[in-house]
């Protein structure tokens, strides 16, 4: 169920999102305008699974939090990469006037325990461009 500010923020002011669009393009107009919308913020998120632009980045993260002791694909390394939980990404977005580096996107990562204890200063950044 959308929320109404999700609504709103997306259709417009009196406008709602069609349960069963049928085929009148005067129905579709305000779907196809919000799904526009969407599709070019697909990669802001909070929680839920990254979407990487180069390569898992739990293992970056991991990578970070090991130190340089181990090397990538070290079975240590993976474990520790399991551990990781995304927090939220942003991808680079010119509505928002937000760019990392070319067009890249940033991810913050924390550990489950860490997450629920709100000991936010433990999570730990990366950015794939």
């Amino acid at each position: 169920m959308w929320l109404p500010q999700v609504r709103k923020a997306l259709l417009g002011e009196g406008q709602d999102w069609p349960d069963h669009p049928r085929d009148t393009s005067a129905e579709l107009k305000p779907f196809l305008r919000a799904f526009g919308r969407l599709r070019t913020r697909t990669g802001h998120r909070i929680g839920g699974h990254a979407v990487p632009v180069q390569g898992p980045v739990e293992y970056e993260i991991a990578h970070g939090a090991l130190g340089s002791m181990h090397a990538w694909g070290d079975r240590s390394h993976d474990q520790e990469a399991q551990r990781w939980v995304l927090l939220a990404q942003f991808d680079s977005d010119s509505d928002a006037r937000m760019e990392w580096g070319d067009a890249g996107t940033l991810y913050w990562l924390i550990r489950p325990e860490d997450l629920a204890a709100h000991r936010f200063g433990r999570a730990g950044l990366t950015v794939q461009c």
